[in-house]
């Protein structure tokens, strides 16, 4: 029998490695899926938790894609996160 472990990644960690991305430039929810490995829809959910916190702009939206950019705040926030670690 083989045993997988699944690791629960915090909201923090999710919400950071969204931000990462969003540094390289506009994506859509599903790109930010795909290069972060995160389900689209708990992408989604945290996309509006962070551009209500300032931290990325919706560019653009329709009923079929939602873009988005990291505001100045968010890229901010992701350069100070960077230099805490180091």
């Amino acid at each position: 029998m083989k045993l997988c472990m699944v690791l629960k990644r915090r909201f923090s960690d999710l919400r950071f490695s969204i931000l990462t991305i969003l540094l390289g430039g506009r994506k859509t929810v599903n790109d930010i899926s795909l290069k972060t490995g995160i389900n689209w829809k708990t992408v989604d959910n945290h996309l509006i938790f962070l551009t209500g916190k300032g931290f990325v702009e919706k560019i653009f939206d329709s009923p079929y894609v939602k873009i988005f950019e990291i505001s100045e705040h968010g890229r901010e926030y992701v350069t100070r996160q960077h230099k805490d670690v180091k």
